[in-house]
């Protein structure tokens, strides 16, 4: 018996233990199906056992290929991880990047961050899809997801970012002659522009500290989507409840105020999800290290 195995057929064994199937592991490895099926054999013949029990629908692993396979893994792990730290050793990020978020996210916050991550390293071809769905990153070739409220899958990676508030906006225009506005008991008197989260109950649930209000309201519109409500707001037909995030962005230019500041609602949580994975990209891990410190600044505590 050799003293050393062949690496490449570790490798093919390893693809094939991974994927489930020989076709798979030829794609995966850049080979001919038949080509895969030697590097097997050699193993087998190589180390005296049988590693791998083949069916005309499924294949599985025998006792000693179990006992191999980690062994295998942790042979790929490592050409990768020399692979990449190769490439740390290069100046230049490049390679294309895929990102998933909530259209409200993608359109006021994660949009305009790319598009600065971009223009820091020129070689990075960035993509932002807007998607209210879950998507799963890494088997739908999103690299990460930016989800809020929920991850959806425990084998996945979660950073938590911090958290998403809804506030109360209204333009000056519908506040100049709006009635008094001093408690979210007032809210019943205003014309509200409401998402679909309340489009039964008619009522905000507000927060100040440790009150609580169930305000009752008068919806003039309805929608599923923040920046229909916020257009709406800005063109003075109401009082909108937004993404902190959303509202402030138009705060900037004068478009909308926030009212009654000190109450909020929906203290929901935003996560960076993606695979694990013990070799992580040069790019990935510039974008990680970029997305998490922005997003924390521009996010708030739980209790804010």
């Amino acid at each position: 018996m050799k003293t050393i195995l062949d690496p490449e057929s570790l490798l093919a064994f390893e693809a094939l233990s991974r994927l489930g199937s020989f076709t798979a592991a030829a794609q995966d490895r850049g080979c001919a199906k038949s080509h895969i099926s030697q590097l097997i054999r050699e193993l087998e013949k190589e180390l005296a056992t049988v590693l791998v029990l083949r069916s005309t629908r499924s294949m599985t692993l025998t006792e000693a290929g179990q006992k191999l396979l980690p062994h295998a893994v942790a042979l790929r792990e490592l050409l990768g991880q020399v692979r990449l730290d190769i490439e740390d050793t290069q100046q230049h990020i490049e390679g294309e990047l895929w990102i998933s978020t909530t259209p409200s996210l993608s359109q006021y916050v994660v949009g305009p961050l790319m598009a600065e991550l971009a223009k820091l390293h020129p070689g990075l071809r960035i993509r932002v899809d807007s998607n209210n769905r879950l998507i799963s990153p890494g088997a739908d070739g999103v690299d990460f997801c930016i989800r809020v409220g929920r991850v959806g899958d425990e084998r996945l990676v979660a950073k938590e970012l911090g958290y998403a508030h809804d506030k109360l906006f209204a333009a000056p225009s519908y506040l100049a002659q709006a009635p008094a506005l001093n408690h979210p008991s007032d809210l019943i008197h205003h014309a509200s522009l409401i998402n679909d989260d309340y489009q039964y109950t008619r009522q905000w649930h507000l927060v100040n500290g440790s009150e609580e209000v169930k305000a009752a309201l008068n919806p003039l519109l309805c929608s599923d989507t923040n920046p229909t409500l916020a257009i709406s707001a800005i063109n003075g037909y109401g009082i909108a409840l937004l993404p902190q995030f959303v509202g402030e962005t138009y705060c900037k230019f004068g478009l909308l105020e926030p009212i009654l500041s000190d109450w909020s609602a929906n203290p929901t949580p935003v996560f960076l999800v993606y695979p694990f994975r013990s070799a992580m990209p040069r790019k990935h891990r510039v974008f990680i290290d970029f997305i998490v410190e922005a997003l924390r600044e521009r996010l708030t505590s739980k209790a804010d």
